[in-house]
């Protein structure tokens, strides 16, 4: 907007303002032509996007085409479903196997408690009931053989993995350990994104047939050591048994109860395990559930009590807590108990694992545990109404030839040994499935199994001979190539619908001005078409579309490929009749079938066969190179969403129509602002002579 001072018509009464936009009106026209040519540009840049979109999803189409699992879909049938049932892989070979019988069924491994004395025990006493959802301690009595109760505290504490090649945690308190056999253990459960880990202070002593990764806990400086790299957020989940822990807190005066981290203190202990209470520099000792002054020999003046079942201290005395800030330490211990499991691998190899039980824990927590534990692979369930507890590997298979598949392991007061009476029980199960296929005998760990690359399953055993054919999925297949034509057709629609669209050359993009004085459904008429056939005739699509008509009409010269399959024809799969629709496809159903049925192998390389020329190339590989070079053309031309101006032709062509169109709005205030300095001067010269006028008449007036 220019500076310069307007006088529009207040002299010579015109109405200059509707004389200058007049005026503007013709010097216009140049620059409402420049904005429409960028409004052009800006419609075939949004057209040519929207049409190399379908590029994009039909090369998209084509690179799936590629894969060799498009053309080999495998189905098979069992004469008897009942016994044998089977799928194939894509890479199985047509034809048929037979099992002639099964003996034997492959079974998982299970230990019943109790299954080792003659008559089958229940884990309760007479007249005594196990509740699964209650805490273990307080069922003591309630068990046929009690609980061998220890004390320590069971401690859980979780890292975050820093990402270093040897990661390392330091714990807060030291673990309980165990030596066996020269090795030495530590009472600790240690999981890394759920993955167990063995606890030793030295990995060399560790034998080889033990499966799994390995962390070494120095007990000086209370550091566990990882054998190999923790990623850089990794969930470190640390479990483990601490002969003691000691508890810190500042009360304020007059509080009257702390809560201890853990219940079922154990009062019974001593040494470093024994209760103990420090208040500021006071230490307090433990008799009775009551708490007294370490001076207070006398045990006269309780100066609290401390409820050992839920961990809570009562401050019965308000002048132990008189400061405004009180410094409380407590350090104890409390009761848990220990159950030691393993199971065999396949390869010989042992997986082994130590539960910690607090006694605050129940039945089903236990059993949660050992169910979700990421290596052993064994389930664990009580019966109620038998009062017994089973062990099953969740793997089938005779595991381990020399003995049991499930290790129950730990000392005689072990809770599973002693409590759930698992000391000496029997083992059942654990056998391979036992078959004779082709006239072969062999044994599987497992029910399901793969044999080239068909995988089948043994539902039962029999003697009368299964046979289970492997054949082509004609009817997948078939799909498959459809869907392939249908988005070819796709493509070639919408190609072929942009380039015989009609041009209305009379109709140009409405300026702002001319929108005015059209209604929005007159403005929509006007605006189809104005932008209709922006890429009418465009080259780049003809030749597109022609180079695509040519490389699937040409035959395939491969030397894999018989002579009869060697054309789209020749399967079924032929232009249309109507010449105006560009050369869609179209398919003969049963031709296409047939050909699948007799030849797949040539049906397949049709398709997707490379070759060092485009002449032995298959169908696909064709079409995708064609349509991968259009797709790369139109970006250059219109580019991407993700794409400035600056990176491709229409873009560069509207930055350069934006500049001319600035430099013309410049122009024309400029000249605007001319005509206006000349109405003004003309108003002000008018103003001028108007003013002598009446200046002169004024003297003629007095004579």
């Amino acid at each position: 907007m220019s500076s310069i001072q307007r006088i529009t018509g207040l002299a010579s009464g015109m109405d200059i303002d509707s004389i200058v936009e007049k005026m503007m009106t013709a010097a216009k026209q140049p620059l409402v032509k420049l904005q429409q040519q960028k409004q052009i540009l800006e419609w075939q840049e949004e057209d040519y996007r929207t049409l190399n979109q379908k590029y994009f999803d039909f090369r998209s189409t084509l690179s799936n085409m590629k894969l060799t699992s498009k053309y080999r879909v495998r189905t098979t049938t069992s004469s008897n479903e009942n016994n044998v049932t089977a799928t194939a892989a894509n890479n199985a070979a047509l034809g048929s196997a037979t099992i002639q019988s099964v003996t034997q069924l492959a079974t998982a491994a299970t230990k019943i408690s109790g299954s080792g004395s003659e008559t089958a025990t229940t884990i309760s006493k007479s007249g005594a009931k196990i509740k699964a959802d209650a805490s273990l301690y307080s069922q003591t009595g309630n068990f046929l053989n009690g609980i061998t109760w220890n004390n320590g505290v069971v401690v859980s504490q979780s890292f975050s993995g820093d990402g270093d090649a040897t990661a390392s945690v330091k714990l807060s308190n030291p673990p309980v350990s165990t030596t066996t056999d020269g090795i030495t253990y530590y009472a600790m459960n240690v999981k890394v994104n759920g993955k167990t880990y063995q606890v030793v202070n030295d990995k060399s002593n560790i034998p080889d047939n033990e499966k799994g990764n390995y962390a070494v806990y120095n007990a000086e400086s209370g550091v566990l050591t990882f054998d190999s790299a923790v990623s850089s957020g990794s969930s470190i989940n640390v479990e483990y048994v601490a002969g003691a822990v000691t508890e810190t807190k500042t009360l304020a005066q007059g509080t009257a109860t702390m809560q201890l981290g853990h219940g079922l203190i154990a009062t019974d202990a001593g040494g470093d395990q024994a209760f103990s209470l420090k208040i500021n520099n006071t230490n307090y000792v433990l008799e009775n559930d009551k708490l007294y002054a370490e001076s207070d020999t006398g045990k006269s003046s309780p100066i609290g009590t401390l409820d050992a079942s839920t961990g809570l201290i009562t401050f019965t005395d308000s002048s132990v807590l008189s400061g405004e800030s009180n410094t409380v330490s407590v350090t104890y211990s409390s009761k848990y108990a220990t159950m030691s499991l393993g199971s065999y691998n396949e390869d010989g190899s042992i997986n082994k694992a130590t539960f910690y039980i607090d006694g605050t824990d129940s039945l089903n927590t236990v059993m949660a545990d050992v169910n979700n534990h990421s290596t052993l692979g064994i389930g664990m369930y009580y019966d109620a109404n038998a009062d017994r507890v089973s062990l099953t590997r969740k793997s089938t298979g005779d595991l381990n030839k020399d003995g049991d598949e499930i290790i129950i392991g730990g000392s005689g007061n072990d809770f599973l040994n002693q409590t759930l009476q698992f000391n000496g029980s029997k083992e059942s199960g654990g056998e391979n499935a036992k078959f004779t296929m082709n006239g072969l005998e062999t044994e599987r760990t497992s029910n399901t199994f793969a044999i080239n690359g068909v995988t089948y399953t043994l539902k039962s055993k029999f003697d009368t001979p299964v046979t289970v054919t492997v054949s082509n999925d004609t009817d997948t297949i078939f799909k498959n190539i459809k869907d392939f034509v249908d988005q070819y057709n796709s493509l070639i629609d919408a190609v072929q619908s942009k380039l015989n669209e009609d041009r209305y050359p009379d109709y140009a993009p409405l300026t702002d001005d001319q929108r005015k004085e059209l209604t929005d459904t007159q403005q929509d008429q006007w605006d189809k078409k104005a932008r209709s056939g922006l890429l009418r005739n465009d080259m780049t699509l003809k030749s597109s579309l022609s180079n695509m008509r040519s490389l699937i009409y040409s035959k395939v010269n491969n030397a894999n490929i018989s002579s009869e399959y060697s054309q789209l024809s020749s399967i079924g799969i032929t232009t249309t009749s109507d010449w105006l629709e560009g050369g869609k496809l179209e398919i003969d159903e049963d031709k296409l079938k047939a050909a699948i049925q007799n030849d797949p192998d040539s049906v397949e390389l049709l398709f997707r066969a490379s070759g060092s020329t485009t002449s032995e190339k298959g169908i696909v590989q064709r079409l995708y190179d064609s349509v991968n070079q259009t797709y790369n053309t139109i970006v250059d031309k219109a580019g991407k969403s993700t794409y400035v101006n600056t990176q491709f032709t229409i873009g560069k062509n509207i930055n350069d129509l934006t500049d001319k169109i600035s430099d013309m709005n410049d122009k024309l205030d400029k000249l605007e602002d001319r005509y206006y300095a000349q109405f003004t001067a003309m108003e002000q010269a008018i103003q001028k002579y108007n003013s002598q006028y009446t200046y002169l008449s004024s003297f003629f007036s007095q004579q």
